[in-house]
């Protein structure tokens, strides 16, 4: 899969304009805050259907723009060619369109364009908190399973308005009949949600895994056994790190699981357990890299994790994603930097935003391009 070019107007502190890429590596080299992450940022909005940076619209949109559009031109790995567009209004207005179609949710634009992202919040994937790695499965699943994707957003819409529900419950002291009816009915929808999420979390531990470390004895050259494993919050679920479950059976024993503990949440006033207090175990041999890593192994696990998902999305969907680095080098010594060169040119278009030029100066393949960007403008380099 390939970004053949763009077209970007409004977007925070770009200048309008329209660029053609290499199908090989692209390096975007200038200081920061001058503009990289934000093109790499505009380009990878229509994989995600959002700012990977968690930002919302109004910042999105430049300080003298009214409104944002960006149109990207892709091609698949059958060399069929799609045009992806997303625009977003101060107002709060939204449009997507593939091939000139408007589609109606952000779901439908997702899988169109085939990314993987390492920037330096990448990092937070192994020392971070739990939040961080349950981000980093769901955005992975989600890019390929539509189905989890909607059960992910049905539970997550389903949870604030139980959370919502046990809030009242404890100002007010009491529990009416239609209160306690209500409070079965998001149970029994979160089960339904909770067991889908659980059996995609950990067949999509269990298919990342092998190739994430195989990726960190590519980057490292030694054979450490980095492990990464689901560790799920409900017990109902633990058994899926032995196998694949029947997800009806998960169902009645995570139901059965949430009414047990259901005075426990009335009397708090929120949800004491599901999928949104779940974790992934990051180990290197019996080392639990999430406490007691290095900078240097927490680095290259995290690395490891982000790049085995273009791994992953070549098993299920038979395409190559395209790779994103944003200021990756800068804390990698030369021959963890070449390796990961050599790795990440080898099948993949590659997008690279460094601030220091002699970090890829050395590096010369067969398709390359190099820009210069300076004040959201680009001027490419020789």
């Amino acid at each position: 899969m390939k970004i053949l070019g763009a077209r970007v107007q409004g977007f925070r502190n770009l200048a309008d304009a329209e660029y053609e890429f290499s199908s090989g590596v692209n390096v975007l080299q200038g200081d920061n805050g001058h503009g990289k992450t934000n093109l790499l940022e505009a380009l990878n909005f229509v994989a995600l259907g959002r700012s990977h940076r968690g930002a919302r619209a109004e910042e999105l949109i430049g300080h003298r723009a009214a409104h944002l559009h960006v149109c990207v031109t892709v091609q698949t790995a059958v060399n069929n060619v799609h045009v992806l567009e997303f625009g977003l209004d101060r107002d709060g207005g939204r449009r997507f369109r593939v091939d000139g179609e408007a589609v109606a949710h952000r779901a439908d634009l997702i899988g169109q364009l085939a990314t993987v992202f390492f920037w330096p919040q990448s990092n937070e994937l192994v020392r971070g908190g739990p939040e961080h790695r349950r981000r980093f499965a769901d955005q992975g699943l989600s890019s390929l399973d539509r189905d989890y994707l909607r059960a992910l957003t049905a539970h997550q819409r389903a949870l604030r308005q139980k959370t919502r529900l046990l809030k009242d419950l404890r100002h007010s002291g009491r529990v009416s009949g239609s209160a306690r009816r209500e409070l079965v009915a998001w149970n029994a929808d979160l089960a339904q949600h909770a067991a889908a999420i659980g059996v995609g979390r950990a067949c999509w531990a269990q298919g990342l895994a092998p190739h994430a470390a195989a990726v960190y004895v590519a980057l490292t050259g030694t054979p450490a056994p980095l492990e990464f494993a689901y560790r799920p919050r409900l017990l109902a679920l633990a058994a899926l790190a032995a196998g694949p479950a029947e997800k009806n059976d998960l169902v009645e024993d995570i139901l059965a699981e949430i009414d047990y503990i259901g005075p426990d949440e009335m009397r708090r006033g929120r949800p004491l357990t599901g999928p949104q207090f779940d974790d992934f175990d990051v180990r290197l041999g019996s080392l639990d890299l999430r406490a007691y890593g290095s900078q240097g192994e927490t680095r290259t696990a995290a690395m490891s994790l982000v790049l085995a998902q273009s791994e992953v999305v070549f098993e299920r969907r038979r395409v190559r994603p395209v790779l994103f680095l944003d200021d990756v080098f800068s804390e990698l010594d030369r021959e963890r930097a070449r390796r990961l060169r050599e790795w990440c040119g080898r099948d993949h278009q590659v997008f690279v935003a460094t601030a220091r030029a002699d970090e890829v100066s050395d590096w010369h393949p067969q398709r390359i391009r190099r820009w210069r960007v300076e004040d959201g403008r680009l001027a490419t380099l020789p």
